[in-house]
């Protein structure tokens, strides 16, 4: 059996022989570490949710969480039901900060939990009792 010797186009450089040398693997393994880590916190400390606007005239609203996110301010009537849904895979509340006029409770992942809008018009911050860096505003007329 003949054996070849192969040589790289440039003198710095190195054939890959389908093997990854010591130090590229521990750069791979440290790289998808941290895309994990990011991807599982349940802290939702490194999340910056956005807020949209919508506004609602009828008896009854919806918003939504997702991405550690609501979907934004939502303006709704006095004494109107609001209906929460999580589509994250971890619990969330959606909570008056300031007066505690409202709370979900524990929404649990891929559920639902439904509050009455204070009778009182104004605007109400809320947020989410699990991760302080959701939050939004509830505006009542």
């Amino acid at each position: 059996m003949r054996e070849v010797q192969l040589k790289a186009a440039h003198p710095g450089w190195r054939l890959n022989t389908g093997r990854m040398n010591k130090p590229a693997l521990c750069v791979v393994a440290a790289l998808m570490s941290l895309l994990l880590g990011a991807c599982s916190s349940s802290g939702g400390g490194g999340h910056h949710p956005t807020s949209n606007s919508s506004t609602i005239t009828a008896s009854s609203a919806s918003i939504t969480i997702s991405s550690f996110a609501y979907t934004g301010d939502l303006t709704v009537k006095a004494g109107a039901k609001v209906t929460v849904t999580n589509k994250d895979g971890v619990p969330h509340t959606l909570t008056d900060k300031a007066t505690m006029k409202f709370d979900t409770g524990t929404i649990s992942p891929n559920s639902s939990g439904t509050f009455t809008a204070p009778t009182k018009p104004g605007s109400y911050p809320f947020g989410c009792r699990f991760h302080p860096d959701m939050k939004g505003t509830l505006i009542v007329q």
